[in-house]
């Protein structure tokens, strides 16, 4: 019939529409599974991007290390990240500032001695005694995800500590039985080529004179050095006692109620020993 229309064409003509969007969606399917991954979890593929070096922690710094050379050991290293600065905000600006959001807060750190393998460690990292030479420190901090960031290095060098010496100055005036005790002025010498402080000072008696002996007729007393109040000698050079408010160590003859003859005119060998650290 004229004008009628042509059933078996529109249905056909549907079709070949269906099948071209069937097409067209298996395409678009096929493209995106060709992407490359962004970074995806579980990929083993760092991100890339802004987004990516955000997740990376920043280098740590050093809040406190050995000195570059010493003679002493049980140094300790203390680290953290700082945070980072916020932007300042202009006053009379009128404009209410949204709160800046919170720094992640890094509180993994990674640490290695000497090239050895990285292990766990928190701040302060405490050493314990060294092989004399150089060694090296090194720390990273890491995030939630277990991603590393720089690591920060510190470089010293552990000294083979040398003892120091001890010279009488000057001569001992004679000892009086009952009299209170005499100071023995010393200097004490460094050889080492970083500074010590020597913490203890004191001294031992050996009469030269049969019958005269040492313990119970003079009685000694150390140096007014510690721990807290050390007496600080140069690299290289001397220091004396009694200096300031350090008193050096003395002797005394004690007043006995048994015969000290033997002691009358006696020369006295003094043996001076201490303790110091660098």
């Amino acid at each position: 019939m004229p004008g009628a229309p042509d059933r078996r064409h529109r249905r056909g003509a549907r079709a070949i529409l269906a099948l071209a969007l069937a097409v067209a969606c298996l395409g678009g399917v096929a493209y995106a599974a060709t992407q490359p991954e962004r970074g995806r979890p579980g990929s083993g593929k760092k991100a890339e991007g802004p987004r990516g070096n955000r997740e990376r922690p920043p280098r740590p710094r050093f809040i406190e290390v050995p000195p570059a050379s010493g003679v002493g050991g049980g140094y300790q290293f203390r680290f953290h990240v700082a945070p980072p600065a916020q932007p300042s905000r202009k006053a009379g600006s009128g404009r209410t500032t949204p709160p800046a959001p919170q720094a992640p807060a890094w509180r993994q750190f990674e640490c290695r001695l000497d090239g050895s393998d990285w292990d766990d460690c928190d701040s302060p990292r405490r050493l314990g005694d060294l092989a004399f030479g150089d060694h090296t420190f090194a720390v990273r901090a890491l995030n939630r995800r277990g991603i590393s960031g720089p690591a920060a290095h510190y470089r010293w060098s552990q000294l083979e500590p040398k003892g120091f010496e001890v010279q009488l100055l000057g001569e001992v005036e004679d000892l009086m039985p009952g009299d209170p005790p005499r100071q023995l002025p010393v200097q004490i010498h460094n050889p080492n080529p970083a500074p010590i402080e020597v913490t203890a000072l004191t001294v031992s008696v050996s009469p030269e004179a049969p019958g005269c002996a040492a313990d119970p007729n003079f009685a000694v007393t150390p140096a007014s050095l510690s721990e807290e109040a050390p007496l600080t000698v140069p690299a290289g050079g001397a220091a004396a006692l009694p200096s300031g408010d350090a008193t050096a160590p003395s002797v005394a003859l004690r007043e006995l109620a048994t015969d000290q003859n033997a002691c009358q005119g006696a020369t006295l060998r003094l043996d001076f020993s201490g303790e110091a650290r660098g």
